[in-house]
């Protein structure tokens, strides 16, 4: 359930941050128009799905830390538990997931250097 649940959410923030990128084609071509480098574009679009990536492992950090501590303290009395190399592991996986996201279609919006009207 849990990789049912996983996959979904992959393939969510996937198609937000595709179309966000898409949707952004006429800013991206008026950069390159004055003057912005094909690979300064790049990073910028880089370094907003990393801060994207980012802000998503925090605020699902802080709600999922809300709800299941005092859920887990009432059912076993306990605190949960997620190894740190674990929740480092889907981190990771998360900000690589982000980062391969906006890069093709990065790539295919600046392909296109003139905006459209």
């Amino acid at each position: 359930m849990a990789a049912v649940l996983g996959g979904f959410a992959a393939v969510a923030a996937v198609n937000t941050l595709v179309m966000t990128v898409l949707d952004r084609r006429r800013e991206l071509g008026t950069l390159r128009l004055i003057g912005t480098t094909q690979r300064q574009v790049l990073g910028m679009v880089r370094w907003e799905a990393l801060l994207v990536a980012t802000a998503g492992i925090a605020l699902g950090t802080a709600i999922a830390l809300a709800t299941l501590v005092p859920m887990m303290r009432g059912l076993t009395g306990e605190d949960p538990y997620v190894p740190p190399l674990t929740y480092a592991g889907f981190a990771g996986a998360a900000v690589a997931l982000g980062l391969a996201a906006t890069a093709l279609p990065a790539r295919v919006a600046l392909r296109r250097t003139t905006p459209k009207p």
